[in-house]
């Protein structure tokens, strides 16, 4: 059993995993964060269970898939019906506080929390409705918004690390108090950032000059992925025409110097954690929602299966955990369930057995094992449901009613060349369609969640409210007013 700490877990949202000085970037800046990994273990092969916002954090707090909740998208999002790990901490007598970006349907929900503190939520406790058209035969309407959040990559300052600072400020102020605590704490510490726009003070964007920055692959027109999904995802987003070198290059600095940014804020928490004598007896996790294309592939923004969707950087120290050590074996989101509650001394209960994951403690003391790697996505910028399954270096992208992508992520680590593509038959596509299938049936789970959303579209009026309901580009921080793109 592992000897029981306190635990500060960081959650930030769009997080690439591979934008990380201690997974080899050439370029990005995160001192905090490669402290972590420094003095603990960074996984290298770590998923979210779906690219995008909701469904990823509710799998984070439940342990389950969303074909497992009913979690599908930005609308269906967290409501305190699933049991999670916050509860079975607070249950256990542990203090459990939450401060910044959940996402979950309304702090009013029994979210397991002792205590939240200026926490951010889906709009209005709806979220984007406009989501659920996914379940119609016109589908979600495009999106203009889309692209100008990105074209935002200047210097400057977004609301979001104004919220970003003020987390740090009432995580440090929460841990002065917590100094002579006489049992194990969990604090969540949540930062909205890196999330578009990627509009950072001038200080962070003069740390990535613009000729200095790695280019994505396969980001211009004529070399992007020649498949349906990635196609009907530029579509909608507007980016089927494409977008020039500069624009790109502002992008990527713009996302750097906001990455480096909540780095920052990690590395305030963390030195007032060693100001308080914590360090001994405190552990800490980072991990991201999703990831980031940053142009990889033509898209911006996460909704795909390509590994910068779903890789996820995540990192731990503290005690029980050894130093300097990298982990091969695939890691999931649903695994934090399991290793959370093994790490304050809590205990799983009776209805915890079916939890799909697995506790990474055996992997992080040494004991790796194979495993298959997955997920899935459901929502706006996908026609039909899509699913990932990763055995050993071979990837599987199944996509419902469209043909599937096959990478060798051994020899093709960047998604470059889809060996299914044309046609091609590949002995391993088979392989791994019969393990998803085995898992789930990928037709039935894409029925079920466009039955659920054009359930929830009743619940707020029809379709014909839904379209009118309009669309956002990122939620609101706390105090501030949603801005609608009506279309």
């Amino acid at each position: 059993m592992t000897e029981a700490a306190n635990l500060i877990v960081f959650l930030s949202d769009n997080h690439n995993r591979e934008f990380l000085g201690s997974a080899g970037h050439p370029m990005v800046k995160t001192p905090a964060l490669d402290s972590i990994a420094g003095r603990g273990v960074r996984f290298e092969n770590a998923y979210c269970t779906s690219p995008l916002c909701c469904p990823s954090r509710a799998a984070i707090a439940t342990g389950r898939y969303p074909h497992q909740t009913g979690y599908w998208d930005n609308a269906l999002a967290y409501d305190g019906s699933v049991p999670t790990w916050h509860h079975r901490v607070r249950d256990a007598g542990y203090e459990m506080t939450a401060i910044g970006k959940l996402h979950f349907r309304s702090m009013e929900d029994d979210n397991g929390f002792s205590e939240e503190i200026d926490t951010m939520h889906i709009v209005e406790a709806k979220g984007a409705l406009i989501s659920l058209l996914r379940a119609t035969q016109d589908g979600v309407p495009r999106r203009k918004a889309h692209r100008a959040i990105y074209e935002d990559s200047v210097p400057g300052e977004a609301e979001y690390q104004v919220y970003d600072r003020r987390i740090t400020d009432q995580a440090v102020d929460w841990l002065r108090q917590r100094k002579t605590a006489d049992k194990p704490w969990v604090l969540l510490v949540s930062y909205p950032s890196p999330h578009p726009p990627f509009k950072v003070p001038q200080r962070f964007w003069d740390m990535y000059p613009l000729e200095d920055v790695p280019m994505p692959l396969q980001w211009r027109p004529d070399d992007r992925p020649n498949h349906p999904a990635p196609e009907y995802l530029a579509w909608m987003n507007h980016l089927q025409d494409g977008f020039s070198e500069e624009f790109v290059r502002r992008v990527i600095a713009g996302y750097c110097g906001l990455i480096t940014h909540t780095d920052e804020q990690i590395g305030r928490v963390l030195g007032e954690m060693a100001t308080l004598g914590m360090t001994e007896n405190t552990r800490v996790l980072y991990t991201s929602d999703h990831g980031e294309a940053a142009g990889h592939h033509g898209i911006l923004g996460k909704a795909n299966h390509y590994e910068h969707g779903i890789g996820v950087p995540l990192v731990m120290a503290g005690p029980g955990i050894p130093g300097g050590r990298v982990v091969e074996q695939f890691a999931s989101h649903v695994d934090l369930f399991p290793t959370i509650v093994e790490a304050v001394g809590a205990a799983l209960s009776e209805a915890d057995t079916d939890l799909p994951g697995v506790s990474l403690w055996p992997a992080i003391t040494g004991r790796e094992t194979s495993r298959d790697a997955f997920a899935e996505y459901h929502a706006m910028g996908s026609r039909n449901s899509g699913f990932a399954i990763r055995h050993e270096n071979f990837k599987l992208i199944y996509h419902v009613d469209m043909p599937s992508q096959l990478f060798d992520l051994g020899a093709d680590p960047f998604e470059e060349n889809d060996l299914s593509s044309n046609g091609a038959d590949h002995p391993k596509s088979d392989e791994l369609e019969s393990r998803l299938r085995q898992m789930l049936d990928p037709e039935a789970v894409d029925s079920r969640s466009k039955a659920d959303q054009a359930a929830h579209m009743e619940k707020f009026g029809g379709i014909d409210t839904v379209r009118k309901a309009g669309i956002f580009s990122r939620s609101p921080i706390p105090g501030s007013e949603v801005e609608l793109e009506h279309v």
